[in-house]
Parts: structure tokens; sequence; C-alpha cells
């Protein structure tokens, strides 16, 4: 999505447009002060206070909204693990050949799914990374069937069940880094947050710093935060991969 994607360089643009915007409207409510209207500066106050409320109600309601898919983005991460750790304690238990060729496979996959979530922004890597673990899925699906096929037991079933689960665990936590808070949003906030500073700075009578820099500074910090909540490929908030990273080490590890 852009800069949305880079939320320390939308936080200085963001303040450096928005400060800018604030001396426009300075400059603007001197020429209205020098005429001595003052019906004028009450109507700007009056409006100011009104887009104020206005921006200050959504950006309390988009700091919940981008929390909620924060938390699910993290919970979907512990999910895959434990889904992943399942489904190779239970190829443990297959038949041979198809219990070496699952852990072996099962490995390559978690580093596949470790690769696809460390790969950033980067394109290539994420879609490399992303056809491997299908590729890999695909194969431990084969390994299945043929597992059940030779041995129809309750365990192949059961390992049946773990892989169909991993799978779709997969998808999910696809679909949650895709569910991004629209870009129309962002755009109706931008232009409100321009209002609202142009509506700051015809009220003031006097430049004063502080009353300049107020405003702009926290609809910057804010909007910042709810986008780094919103990346989850960049940023400086970032879903750790613990989990994960200690199901690998666990299936490296076993025999």
């Amino acid at each position: 999505m852009g800069i949305i994607d880079h939320p320390v360089l939308l936080f200085a643009l963001l303040l450096v447009v928005l400060l800018g915007v604030v001396e426009i409207g300075f400059r603007l409510g001197l020429r209205a002060a020098a005429t001595g209207d003052e019906k004028f500066h009450e109507q700007i106050v009056g409006a100011r206070n009104g887009i104020v409320t206005l921006l200050s109600l959504l950006l309390g309601f988009m700091l919940p909204m981008s929390l909620t898919r924060f938390d699910q983005r993290r919970h979907f991460a512990i999910e895959e693990a434990k889904a992943i750790g399942t489904t190779s304690l239970r190829a443990q238990m297959l038949p041979e050949p198809a219990r070496s060729k699952s852990h072996d496979l099962m490995r390559e996959y978690v580093d596949a799914r470790l690769k696809f979530f460390e790969a950033g922004l980067h394109a290539e890597k994420l879609q490399a990374a992303d056809l491997g673990a299908k590729q890999l899925q695909n194969e431990l699906w084969k390994q299945s069937v043929a597992a059940a096929q030779l041995s129809p037991t309750p365990i192949t079933a059961l390992f049946a069940q773990s892989l169909n689960q991993m799978i779709d665990l997969s998808e999910e936590r696809l679909a949650a880094l895709e569910n991004r808070i629209p870009s129309s949003i962002w755009l109706m906030l931008v232009l409100i947050s321009l209002l609202t500073c142009l509506t700051v700075g015809c009220s003031l009578r006097r430049r004063f710093v502080l009353s300049m820099l107020v405003t702009p500074l926290m609809i910057a910090i804010v909007m910042a935060l709810i986008a780094d909540l919103d990346s989850p490929r960049s940023g400086l908030i970032r879903i750790d991969q613990q989990s994960m990273q200690r199901v690998q080490s666990d299936i490296k590890a076993a025999p």
C-alpha cells in the first residue's frame, strides 16, 4: 500500500505537510483579521472545533480496528506453529517410507514458512517462498494419501486431519495479512487532517510555535501508529516468529 507500509516515513511526511497547512491557514487568518472581520474568526473557530471532534472520533475508531487486525495476525501465527508441530509429531507415527519422507518435507515446509514471513516487502522472495510452501503442502498431502492407502488406520487419519488443519491455517494467516485498512479510509483521514490543520491555522491570532505544532504532531503520531499496526511486513511493531522458530528447532532435533 505504498507509503502506508513505511510508518516512519509516513510520520515525517505528514508532520511536514500538516505544519505547512497550518502555516497557510495562519496567513489566511491574518488577512481576514486585517479587515477586522470578527464574524469570520468566530465561524472558523466553530468549524475548527467540529472538524477536530470528527477527526478525534475517526482516529479513535481506527486505532482499535488496527489493533484487532494485529491481534488476529498474532493469533494465527501461534495457531499455525501449533498445527505444524502437531503434524510433525503425528508424522513420526506413520509407517515407512511415508514417515521419513513426511519428516523431511515438514522440515523444508517450516523453513519455507519462516522465509515467507521474513521476506518483508521483497515481492520476489515472497512469491518464491509462497510457491515453495504450496508445493510442499501438495507433496505432504500425497504422502498422506499414500500412507492411508497402504495402512488405513486411525493414526493415518489423525495425520491427515492435522495436515488439513495446517494447510487451512496457512491460508487463514495469509488472508489475515491481506486484511488491511482500505485506501479510501486513509484518503478520508488525510483530507480531514488537512482541513483540521487549515482551520487551526486560521483560528490563530498570532504566531505561537507550540499551538502550531501540537495538532499536526498529534495527528502524525496517531496515524503513523495506526499504519504501523496495520503493516504486517514492515514498521517498528512486528509480530515475532518465536513460536515458528521453536517448532523449526524441534523438527530439526527430532530423529
